[in-house]
């Protein structure tokens, strides 16, 4: 995978209103943008080679983000990933860091942050 012309955030959170919320401040900030409202959706339809980030919620009905993350590992894709969590988690972190989530954000989160780790990794 070609990860120098990829272009695209992926937004991956089965609530609507937030990912609406992140797809449109994203578009606004000039950012093409692609919404998954699961991660089994995001594993079946997402074209890998063209995203430059991943922007995951953790607790997703029938496999959280971290699991999704990891099934993308082991099909040996390791594309930057930010996950978005409810509440603080010690274990959460800990296993992101071990599957190379480049950054976790409690809600709600900082918009300021959010396009910081976006600016880093799409630029």
């Amino acid at each position: 995978m070609d990860r120098d012309s990829a272009s695209i955030v992926a937004v991956i959170d089965d609530d609507d209103d937030v990912g609406d919320v992140l797809g449109g401040l994203l578009e606004t900030m000039g950012y093409q943008v692609e919404t998954y409202r699961s991660g089994m959706d995001f594993l079946s339809d997402a074209q890998m080679d063209r995203l430059a980030c991943l922007i995951v919620d953790q607790n997703m009905p029938r496999m959280t983000g971290l699991e999704m993350i990891e099934r993308l590992s082991d099909r040996g894709l390791n594309i930057p990933s930010l996950l978005i969590t409810g509440i603080h988690d010690a274990e959460v972190e800990r296993k992101a860091a071990s599957l190379g989530v480049m950054t976790v954000l409690e809600k709600p989160m900082s918009h300021h942050e959010l396009l910081r780790f976006i600016s880093v990794t799409v630029g």
